[in-house]
């Protein structure tokens, strides 16, 4: 089935809405230019789609608002010199090395590496032929949980490469608590 857009108003703020082929539905507010996105599966209802903006208007309010203030004081995302950004980078990867290093033994998959990296759309990846993962240098400002999360994610499509009952059951096995920290991610979606 092809991509589908339209757009919808919600109390002023106009939304567009992209219909995909996926599983879940996303809602993502861009901080370039405060427009507000929601990405959905085909067969969800456009009530439906109404009502999940209509239960995140003052969420939705308070993001837009900040990224269009930012927009016309010209302040753009952080600019992080060399030296902090791999300092970061290296920050984070201790963190994920420690959690790599927990999680190893209790899941019995072993990990080949570990790159972190500026990602736009992901908060992680992982390559499962070579069992090599990434992790978006986004979740240094994130709860540890939801780091946990990410790295126990990627790390279960070394068991199981697709977003399948399979995987699903896994993550359960190992992190039961993963859908609301999911839901948490999922209201910030990495830029």
């Amino acid at each position: 089935m092809k991509e589908k857009t339209y757009q919808i108003v919600v109390e002023g703020i106009p939304v567009t809405v992209v219909k995909k082929r996926m599983k879940n539905m996303y809602l993502r507010i861009k901080k370039e230019d405060g427009s507000v996105w929601i990405s959905a599966p085909h067969q969800v209802s456009r009530e439906y789609i109404l009502r999940f903006v209509n239960e995140r208007i003052g969420w939705i309010k308070n993001y837009r608002e900040k990224y269009l203030r930012q927009e016309e004081e010209g302040v753009g995302k952080e600019t992080l010199s060399p030296a902090e950004l791999k300092r970061q980078k290296e920050q984070l990867k201790a963190q994920v090395e420690q959690l790599v290093e927990k999680w190893e033994p209790v899941m019995k998959v072993k990990v080949s590496g570990i790159t972190i990296r500026q990602m736009k759309t992901r908060w992680g990846s992982c390559n499962v032929k070579t069992h090599h993962i990434n992790i978006n240098l986004a979740l240094l400002h994130k709860s540890p949980e939801c780091l946990e999360y990410v790295v126990v994610h990627e790390m279960t499509h070394i068991l199981e490469p697709s977003h399948n009952q399979v995987f699903w059951g896994y993550m359960t096995q190992f992190y039961p608590q993963w859908k609301r920290v999911r839901r948490q991610l999922n209201d910030e979606r990495p830029d």
